[in-house]
C-alpha cells in the first residue's frame, strides 16, 4: 500500500531544501545585513501588499466572468457561443505579458482621453490583464465541473419541476462551484506570481522592489532569495487552503 506524504513532511523537505541552497550558491552572510533592517521588510511589505491586492481584486472579479464564459460555452446559443469559445481560447493563448502591455497602452490612452488618471496606473492594466485571463481559465475550470457532475443530478431537478434556468441556479451551479473551488484557490497562487510580469509596465509589486533593493544594496543573489521565500510562504498557505477545502468538501482522491 503506497503511503500518503503528510503535508508537515513536504514543507520539512522544502525547508531543508532552502536552507542548502545558500550554500550552493555561495551567499555571503554579509550580504543578508539589509533584512536586519525595518526599512527593508516595510519596503518589501509594501511590494506584498499590492501584490495579494491584485491578485484578489482579479481573482474576485473574475467569478462573474467566468461564469458568464462557462454558462455561454456550456448552453449558450449559437450566435453567443462560437464568439465566446473564440474569445476563450484566443485569450488563453496570448502570452500574459503581451495582453498586460497591450491594456497598458490602451488604457492609458482612454484614460488620458477621459480625464481619468486611475486608468493611466500601471496597477490598473495589470488587474485588467489578470481578470480577463483568470476569467478565461476559471471559467473552463467552472465549465468542466458542470460537465462532471452525474447526469443523474439534471434529471432530478427536472422531474421536481425544475426549468433550465432554476435547475442550474439551485442544482448544478452550487455544486460547481464547489467542485471548482480549490482550482480556484490554486489559480490564486498563480496570479500572485504573475504580478510580477507587471514590473515591466511600472507595477512596483514585491518582485520588483527585490529588484530594486538589490540594486542599491548589490546583493541579487540574497535579495531574490528572500523574495523568492516570501513566495513560496504565500503560495504554499494557498496550497493548504486548497487542500483543506478538498478535504471538507469530500473532494480528496483516494
Amino acid at each position: 500500500m503506497q503511503t500518503q506524504e503528510r503535508p508537515w513532511q513536504t514543507f520539512l523537505g522544502v525547508v531543508m531544501v532552502l536552507i542548502l541552497i545558500p550554500l550552493a550558491f555561495r551567499m555571503e552572510p554579509a550580504r543578508f545585513e539589509p533584512f536586519a533592517r525595518v526599512s527593508t521588510w516595510r519596503f518589501l511589505a509594501l511590494g506584498l501588499v499590492l501584490t495579494l491586492e491584485a491578485s484578489a481584486i482579479a481573482i474576485l472579479a473574475s467569478i462573474p466572468l467566468a461564469m458568464f464564459f462557462a454558462l455561454a460555452r456550456h448552453s449558450g446559443p449559437p450566435w453567443l457561443r462560437y464568439p465566446v469559445i473564440v474569445i476563450v481560447e484566443g485569450i488563453r493563448a496570448l502570452p500574459l505579458l503581451g495582453l498586460m502591455f497591450y491594456l497598458f497602452l490602451r488604457l492609458s490612452a482612454l484614460g488620458r482621453q477621459m480625464g481619468i488618471d486611475a486608468l493611466t496606473r500601471p496597477d490598473a492594466a495589470v488587474i485588467a490583464a489578470l481578470w480577463l485571463y483568470t476569467g478565461a481559465v476559471n471559467g473552463e475550470a467552472l465549465r468542466a465541473a458542470i460537465l462532471s457532475l452525474p447526469r443523474g443530478q439534471w434529471e432530478a431537478a427536472r422531474s421536481l419541476g425544475l426549468t433550465y434556468g432554476q435547475s442550474m441556479r439551485l442544482v448544478i451551479l452550487p455544486q460547481a462551484f464547489r467542485r471548482a473551488l480549490p482550482p480556484l484557490i490554486a489559480q490564486f497562487a498563480t496570479l500572485v506570481k504573475d504580478t510580477s510580469l507587471g514590473a515591466i509596465i511600472g507595477f512596483i509589486e514585491l518582485y520588483r522592489r527585490g529588484v530594486i533593493l538589490f540594486q542599491g544594496e548589490r546583493n541579487p543573489m540574497e535579495t531574490l532569495y528572500v523574495v523568492s521565500i516570501i513566495y513560496f510562504l504565500v503560495n504554499y498557505a494557498l496550497g493548504r487552503l486548497a487542500g483543506v477545502l478538498e478535504q471538507r468538501l469530500g473532494l480528496s482522491r483516494g
